[in-house]
């Protein structure tokens, strides 16, 4: 995967913030899955839409559905740079 594009989306009022990412290629299953190595995944496969939660031990969050190209990240306040970092990494495998 690579990263195409990100956007804010907003900052919450606990200091976490909302980036939204777009990738060049869609999530599928083998990519949702590998998302194990970073945390707790809630992964969906059998509604209409099968999506994705995952939940790290850092704090940050992630959602996205399969088939789409983008997904959704909270990264706390408290060392966000670093978490996004080690996301972006990651998606850029």
């Amino acid at each position: 995967m690579t990263i195409v594009r990100v956007e804010k989306v907003e900052d919450c009022f606990d200091g976490s913030s909302v980036y939204r990412y777009w990738l060049d290629r869609t999530w599928t299953r083998e990519d949702i899955l590998g998302l194990q190595a970073l945390g707790e995944l809630e992964y969906f496969a059998d509604f209409p839409r099968p999506f994705f939660r995952l939940h790290c031990p850092d704090g940050m969050q992630a959602k996205g559905v399969e088939g789409e190209d983008n997904c959704q990240a909270v990264f706390p306040s408290r060392d966000r740079e670093t978490i996004r970092e080690r996301l972006e990494a990651f998606l850029q495998r």
